[in-house]
């Protein structure tokens, strides 16, 4: 008997979170690890989308049934990098608040300073701000710049242009420790050149953009790479990060040591780097980047779609934040009118008509306090007698 009101009071009463463990059911080891989608659509319906309904999370494949065999048989990879995620976010629960640290990770497309902290529906530093305020008063060890622009201008300027970027640089990390850190070197070579690379570099070094506030980091993720085509990697079937890219998400779990990455607002890169689409393997760029460290996703109420794919695609866990209240308003009432007469005037090609019609538009600016004695638009004479008397229209 189905009773979901008692479910749902066990799963409250447990208070733990629901992850979405997925067997090879329907497809083989072998099928799973050549295909590009990943999972097949009956094992992505059944254990991914009905399981996210009821709110589970980190879809993460852990064994199965190969080609030649008939018993199942777990991916001892996935199965120790499964079970290293659920530590680390035990630990989010179980650590004092002051030794925990985090890292805030906020998006800069295209490339540039006022880019920098752009998000979909999302005031992002003085959420950020607001943020770091919460964290402080509820006993992380966190220092809060006094104001939100302060924040801002801390970020944006620092040591930013003695290293030509476009924020503050928290972190150089020099290409032999990127080596020693980080596994996949070799691969990102093939697409990217040695490393350095061109982007986020200064000589021999990769450049970590960012700021440290005591347990905390803001940092800016580095761009695709390629800004002309900035598609061209998304859940490529070959492809990889640029040095930089891999390099900041080295830094956060490796160097600063981060218990869980913070990305604010709608959207990163990270989540749509090469690999499969769902049931992620160890040779996905979007497991490679994330790791081992929960993923916390600040991400608009009003974009499901693509927080799916941050869900499937990173391990995302989503706090939903609302569109705000505005839209764009116009004009209204007495304005609206004026704009009309003056369409009406300028598309009019009898000349009675065009007087009456000046007439009320003048009338109307004087009405609007628009009219103060000067021509502000000279109305031109497109298609009309040389000899034709025109009017000078004022638009405000």
């Amino acid at each position: 008997m189905n009773d979901s009101e008692a479910a749902a009071g066990f799963l409250r009463d447990l208070n733990l979170p629901y992850r979405s463990a997925v067997s090879l059911d329907t497809q083989t080891i072998e099928s799973w690890r050549d295909s590009q989608i990943g999972l097949n659509p009956i094992q992505a319906g059944m254990q991914i989308a009905i399981p996210e309904i009821d709110g589970a999370t980190e879809p993460f494949v852990y064994g199965g049934i190969r080609a030649q065999g008939n018993e199942p048989l777990p991916l001892e990879d996935r199965c120790r990098r499964f079970a290293r995620r659920l530590s680390r976010w035990n630990t989010l629960r179980a650590a004092p608040r002051e030794q925990i640290k985090l890292a805030l990770v906020l998006f800069c497309f295209p490339p540039s300073k006022g880019n920098i902290g752009t998000a979909a529906d999302l005031d992002v530093f003085p959420s950020v701000w607001d943020v770091l305020n919460k964290l402080s008063s509820d006993g992380y060890s966190v220092e809060v710049p006094p104001s939100a622009d302060e924040l801002r201008d801390m970020l944006l300027g620092g040591n930013s242009e003695k290293f030509g970027a476009t924020a503050n640089i928290a972190y150089r990390m020099n290409v032999a420790e990127y080596r020693r850190l980080c596994p996949y070197v070799n691969e990102i070579e093939s697409d990217w050149g040695a490393a350095p690379g061109g982007i986020n570099s200064f000589g021999n070094d990769l450049l970590i953009q960012g700021l440290i506030l005591g347990n905390v980091f803001i940092g800016v993720q580095p761009t695709f790479g390629y800004e002309g085509d900035p598609m061209r990697l998304m859940m490529a079937r070959s492809g990889a990060p640029h040095h930089g890219f891999m390099a900041f998400y080295t830094y956060l779990e490796k160097v600063f040591g981060t218990d869980a990455a913070v990305h604010v607002g709608t959207h990163g890169a990270m989540e749509f780097m090469p690999g499969k689409q769902v049931g992620l393997s160890d040779a996905c760029w979007s497991d490679r980047l994330i790791g081992e460290l929960p993923n916390i996703y600040l991400y608009s109420v009003n974009n499901p779609s693509e927080g799916s794919i941050a869900k499937r695609r990173s391990y995302a866990e989503l706090i939903s934040y609302l569109t705000p209240p505005i839209e764009n308003a116009g004009l209204y009432r007495e304005l609206a009118t004026l704009k009309d007469m003056i369409l009406a005037y300028r598309q009019a090609t009898e000349e009675s008509e065009r007087e009456r019609l000046f007439e009320s538009i003048e009338e109307g600016s004087r009405s609007l306090n628009l009219h103060d004695g000067r021509v502000l638009v000279a109305e031109h004479n497109f298609g009309r007698p040389k000899n034709s008397h025109s009017h000078p229209v004022s638009t405000g």
